[in-house]
Protein backbone atom coordinates (compact mmCIF):
# COMPACT_ATOMS: atom_id res chain seq x y z
CA UNK A 1 0.00 0.00 0.00
CA UNK A 2 2.71 2.16 1.09
CA UNK A 3 4.70 1.70 -2.76
CA UNK A 4 1.25 2.51 -4.32
CA UNK A 5 0.88 5.72 -2.43
CA UNK A 6 4.29 6.94 -3.37
CA UNK A 7 3.73 5.85 -7.04
CA UNK A 8 0.87 7.94 -6.95
CA UNK A 9 2.45 11.12 -5.25
CA UNK A 10 5.24 10.63 -7.78
CA UNK A 11 2.52 10.41 -10.88
CA UNK A 12 1.14 13.88 -8.92
CA UNK A 13 4.58 15.07 -8.89
CA UNK A 14 5.44 14.50 -12.82
CA UNK A 15 2.15 15.56 -13.76
CA UNK A 16 2.54 19.11 -12.62
CA UNK A 17 6.30 18.60 -14.15
CA UNK A 18 5.27 17.85 -17.31
CA UNK A 19 2.36 20.95 -16.83
CA UNK A 20 4.93 23.31 -16.51
CA UNK A 21 7.18 22.08 -19.04
CA UNK A 22 4.24 22.39 -21.00
CA UNK A 23 3.48 26.24 -20.33
CA UNK A 24 7.34 27.19 -20.91
CA UNK A 25 7.89 25.48 -24.16
CA UNK A 26 4.56 26.55 -25.55
CA UNK A 27 5.26 29.79 -26.85
CA UNK A 28 8.44 28.56 -28.57
CA UNK A 29 7.42 25.79 -30.49
CA UNK A 30 4.06 28.15 -30.46
CA UNK A 31 5.26 30.60 -32.34
CA UNK A 32 7.27 29.29 -34.98
CA UNK A 33 4.31 26.39 -36.42
CA UNK A 34 2.47 29.77 -36.66
CA UNK A 35 4.47 31.72 -38.83
CA UNK A 36 4.60 27.77 -40.85
CA UNK A 37 0.73 28.33 -40.98
CA UNK A 38 1.50 31.23 -43.81
CA UNK A 39 3.22 28.99 -45.89
CA UNK A 40 1.81 27.55 -49.22
CA UNK A 41 1.26 24.15 -47.88
CA UNK A 42 -1.73 22.38 -46.55
CA UNK A 43 0.44 20.12 -44.51
CA UNK A 44 1.53 22.96 -42.67
CA UNK A 45 -1.75 24.24 -42.00
CA UNK A 46 -2.85 20.92 -40.77
CA UNK A 47 0.28 20.69 -38.69
CA UNK A 48 -0.26 24.03 -36.98
CA UNK A 49 -4.05 23.16 -36.16
CA UNK A 50 -2.52 19.53 -33.98
CA UNK A 51 0.36 21.97 -31.97
CA UNK A 52 -2.07 24.22 -31.50
CA UNK A 53 -4.80 21.88 -29.90
CA UNK A 54 -1.52 19.94 -27.98
CA UNK A 55 -0.07 23.32 -26.64
CA UNK A 56 -3.76 25.29 -25.81
CA UNK A 57 -5.76 23.12 -23.69
CA UNK A 58 -5.05 19.21 -24.62
CA UNK A 59 -6.54 16.85 -22.25
CA UNK A 60 -3.78 14.63 -23.12
CA UNK A 61 -1.65 15.66 -19.24
CA UNK A 62 -4.77 14.69 -17.53
CA UNK A 63 -5.46 11.50 -19.82
CA UNK A 64 -2.02 10.46 -18.94
CA UNK A 65 -2.58 10.82 -15.12
CA UNK A 66 -5.57 9.02 -15.48
CA UNK A 67 -3.85 6.09 -16.97
CA UNK A 68 -1.08 6.37 -14.31
CA UNK A 69 -3.86 6.23 -11.58
CA UNK A 70 -5.35 2.72 -13.05
CA UNK A 71 -2.26 1.14 -13.83
CA UNK A 72 -1.18 2.05 -9.89
CA UNK A 73 -4.41 1.30 -8.22
CA UNK A 74 -6.15 -1.64 -10.56
CA UNK A 75 -5.08 -4.41 -8.08
CA UNK A 76 -6.84 -2.74 -5.25
CA UNK A 77 -9.67 -1.99 -6.68
CA UNK A 78 -10.42 -5.34 -8.27
CA UNK A 79 -10.06 -6.96 -5.02
CA UNK A 80 -12.46 -4.18 -3.49
CA UNK A 81 -15.28 -4.79 -5.96
CA UNK A 82 -14.92 -8.64 -6.40
CA UNK A 83 -15.18 -8.64 -2.60
CA UNK A 84 -18.32 -6.47 -2.58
Amino acid sequence: MRSRLLLSAAAILGFVALNRTHEIVSPLVSGPMAAQQLSDSNAAYIGTQVASTWFNGSGMPVAVLLVAFIAIWYGPLVKLFKDN
